[in-house]
């Protein structure tokens, strides 16, 4: 599938966002306390910081404008902002919840996963000048940092 020029950067971003999930995931199969311990400190203290201005352009430009193409759009887009919500809060705990890293690597992975392929291909239904706004917004920020 080719991808939208104005989205390869957020594309991007999803691909550091899904490398982290699969980190999540990985480090409670390989049930590595430290590993944990520390995936769970570096993503408490920068996913928000990370990921703030990528989950701003996708809300205040993608979601907004295809919200008011279709019922389904707006709703897959509230769903996405819900979970947007969800992935800080989540995030936010993992210090105090380490357990709960599996469940935030899931739904980081299926939140990317839902947006690239349902959301993103969707795009075509935009202005030129809407979809110019999408790159001038994504464009203003660069990639989230990787959780090594």
């Amino acid at each position: 599938m080719k991808i939208a020029g104005e989205l390869l950067i957020l594309t991007r971003e999803h691909h550091s966002a899904l490398s982290l999930a699969n980190k999540c995931i990985n480090a409670i199969k390989a049930k590595d306390s430290l590993v944990i311990q520390t995936l769970c400190e570096k993503i408490s203290e920068n996913f928000e910081t990370d990921f703030s201005e990528h989950f701003e352009t996708e809300e205040s430009t993608i979601f907004a404008f295809l919200s008011e193409k279709s019922d389904d759009l707006a709703q897959l887009c509230a769903q996405l902002t819900l979970e947007h919500q969800q992935l800080y809060k989540m995030a936010g705990e993992l210090l105090d919840q380490p357990d709960s890293l599996e469940k935030f690597g899931k739904l980081l992975k299926s939140h990317a996963r839902l947006e690239n392929r349902v959301l993103f291909p969707s795009i075509d239904l935009l202005s030129a000048s809407q979809r110019r706004q999408i790159l001038n917004s994504s464009a203003k920020h660069s990639s989230a940092t990787i959780y090594e």
